[in-house]
């Protein structure tokens, strides 16, 4: 039998690691996709006189009118909110996951109500974390051709919205981000978990495998998006 406190260290270590690589990958995933952001925003944001007509336009004019530095707006406070976000979201879900289990038990094979509520409170907890790289992300977005910026950098945006507007400032909107990203985890963590183990491995008798996680990733991505759609409205 192994050491207690071997297993301990392994136990952090390999969570240390999953918060470790989920918040650095996504953190280059959201600065590669920066550019369809910020066309996404200028798109809500715009007024009844069109300036866009569609994301692949907004990116296109962009890009002629405020070059790299427009298409890479807000991009440092999104890559912050995404190794934060994600770290906790992808990294603490098993940690949690384990903890709402029953003790000497295969977390893996816990119920689907605690994978999803796992889930739920690492989601939910990531976003509120994160809301004021959120919140500074999209200002700086919406800042169109012409306009000056209030903020020099996103450390300074933070600075200045806490001596403006303290705590409340910059956790404004927070119970809407977090709502959404709790159950955007909670569909796609918990029901992924629970299909792949509950359902395909412990019922339908499948053998871990790339079509495993393949038609687990699936039905996750279906119930994901149909969860989020009245979040998206």
């Amino acid at each position: 039998m192994g050491n207690p406190s071997t297993v301990s260290n392994g136990g952090k270590e390999n969570f240390l690691l999953k918060a470790f690589i989920a918040g650095n990958s996504c953190a280059v995933v959201a600065a590669i996709l920066n550019p369809f952001d910020v066309a996404k925003i200028r798109l809500q944001n715009q007024s009844s006189s069109l300036r866009y007509t569609g994301m692949i336009n907004a990116i296109v004019t962009i890009g002629k009118e405020e070059g790299l530095r427009g298409l890479s707006a807000g991009v440092t406070a999104s890559m912050i909110r995404e190794i934060l976000y994600s770290s906790v979201r992808i990294g603490g879900y098993e940690p949690i996951r384990k903890a709402l289990s029953t003790p000497d038990s295969n977390p893996a094979d816990a119920s689907p109500i605690i994978k999803l509520f796992s889930a739920l409170i690492s989601g939910g907890v990531g976003a509120a974390i994160v809301n004021p790289f959120d919140l500074i992300k999209t200002r700086f977005q919406s800042i169109l051709p012409g306009e000056v910026s209030p903020y020099r950098h996103t450390f300074h945006a933070l600075q200045a919205i806490y001596r403006r507007d303290k705590v409340s400032g910059l956790y404004r909107g927070w119970t809407v981000t977090s709502s959404r990203a709790a159950v955007l985890t909670s569909s796609q963590l918990g029901s992924y978990d629970s299909i792949k183990h509950n359902l395909l491995m412990n019922i339908c008798g499948m053998d871990d495998g790339i079509t495993l996680h393949l038609v687990a990733s699936m039905c996750a991505g279906l119930i994901t998006t149909t969860a989020t759609i009245p979040c998206n409205m």
